[in-house]
């Protein structure tokens, strides 16, 4: 029922309380809230109403992991989340005017095999179009195929230990390999 931001946390019932108050102040016709985070269906389960123009998708449950996917050997770190990175492709590769939020949460839900994609609020939201939301300008680029996030999908509390381990399998340089092992030992 929390989510944290280094140090500080939101939790849930201050989160369901502001939507709720700019619902009622009128803030905005319909939301749709996209939400990656470990355990982050617990921030809507039994709190988001469905009588407030709010339609939230989660990245997982109350209780899972989420997945943090395409590790950068240059950056040393993941730069996606399974979840993320899929409803993100979909919207590259459809037509937005067309495809409606429920279609897309079906087809995200679908793709990411690493944890359990969650929706939320409002039923109505859903028939409308993911152009209404995210802008109705189609691409004109080409969009090339991306590689699968499922394929080196780590669970989020493993990334520190996962990016150790791949700085460590590319390395050649001994006193560094050494220095990884004491961080993952440390860890």
């Amino acid at each position: 029922n929390l989510i944290a931001f280094g140090s500080k946390f939101l939790h849930s019932k201050d989160l369901v309380k502001v939507l709720k108050e700019m619902n009622d102040k009128k803030k905005f016709a319909h939301l749709v809230f996209y939400l990656e985070s470990c355990e982050s269906g617990s921030m809507f389960k039994t709190l988001l109403p469905k009588d407030i123009n709010v339609f939230a998708v989660s990245a997982s449950n109350a209780t899972q992991s989420s997945y943090a996917c395409y590790f950068d050997k240059k950056r040393k770190t993941y730069l996606g989340d399974v979840f993320s990175v899929m409803w993100m492709q979909d919207s590259d590769q459809e037509n937005l005017n067309a495809e409606t939020l429920q279609e897309q949460f079906k087809m995200t839900k679908k793709k990411t095999n690493t944890s359990h994609v969650m929706e939320w609020g409002d039923e109505k939201i859903q028939k409308m179009t993911v152009a209404e939301f995210q802008g109705n300008q189609q691409s004109n680029h080409i969009v090339y195929p991306a590689p699968n996030p499922n394929d080196d999908a780590v669970p989020a509390e493993d990334v520190d230990m996962e990016i150790i381990k791949q700085m460590w399998l590319s390395s050649s340089d001994e006193s560094e390999k050494d220095q990884l092992i004491k961080q993952m030992s440390d860890l």
